[in-house]
């Protein structure tokens, strides 16, 4: 389960050494498409799944958007919530996640959002600085086309099952979803490769050739 001290560990490290970390272990590397991309450079996030499903609903009469609104508007009892949205691919060209949500999503306690579709109102979110990442960008109107069917269950983003209270590790390499019960021993893992890619790169600055450093510094953890 993520707490502050393990966010703040994730957050000093990368999404590669949490991927070479889960390699290591024998884990599903979990890494989404990587079309999945941060609107700002070299964003960062991480936080705790929470997931919402969007469906098509060619009856604009029940084309309800409430459940979203729900989860964007409550609090949710879990440490740095990040809003999951899987959306239908034919309406990948409309926007799902703007100024607005992002507004209530922040008064709410998300610390980001993951989008399988698009954002739009992109100067905005730039200059809230708040962390999104998605699919791709779309000034399109999604109200009235889709339905939310539901809050906290799986969902596919970016090819990759998003669990809710999974978490979600963002940076300018991507985005990885990392199980809650796995993230102790990612977490160790990659801090250990970290540390020994360090000592690697200390001895190549002190002349020694690649395979020379890596001899010294010992097998890779």
């Amino acid at each position: 389960m993520l707490s502050g001290n393990k966010r703040d560990q994730l957050l000093g490290l990368s999404t590669t050494l949490a991927v070479d970390a889960m390699d290591r272990l024998g884990f599903p590397e979990a890494v989404l498409d990587p079309v999945i991309r941060p609107l700002a450079p070299n964003s960062r996030m991480v936080g705790t799944a929470i997931t919402v499903l969007l469906q098509s609903q060619p009856e604009r009469s029940r084309a309800s958007l409430s459940l979203y609104s729900e989860a964007l508007e409550n609090r949710h009892q879990v440490y740095c919530p990040i809003i999951a949205v899987q959306v239908p691919p034919e309406h990948h060209h409309r926007g799902v996640f703007g100024e607005g949500a992002a507004t209530a999503a922040r008064k709410s306690g998300y610390v980001g959002a993951l989008i399988e579709g698009a954002v739009r109102d992109t100067s905005e979110l730039q200059r809230m600085d708040y962390p999104v990442f998605s699919r791709t960008v779309s000034p399109g109107y999604i109200v009235g086309k889709v339905e939310a069917v539901s809050i906290g269950e799986s969902v596919e983003i970016g090819g990759i099952i998003v669990e809710p209270g999974g978490v979600i590790f963002g940076d300018n390499d991507g985005v990885v979803a990392i199980a809650a019960d796995k993230l102790d021993e990612v977490l160790e893992r990659a801090q250990a490769i970290s540390d020994w890619e360090d000592e690697v790169h200390r001895w190549m600055e002190e002349g020694c050739s690649s395979e020379e450093a890596m001899a010294r510094a010992g097998e890779m953890p």
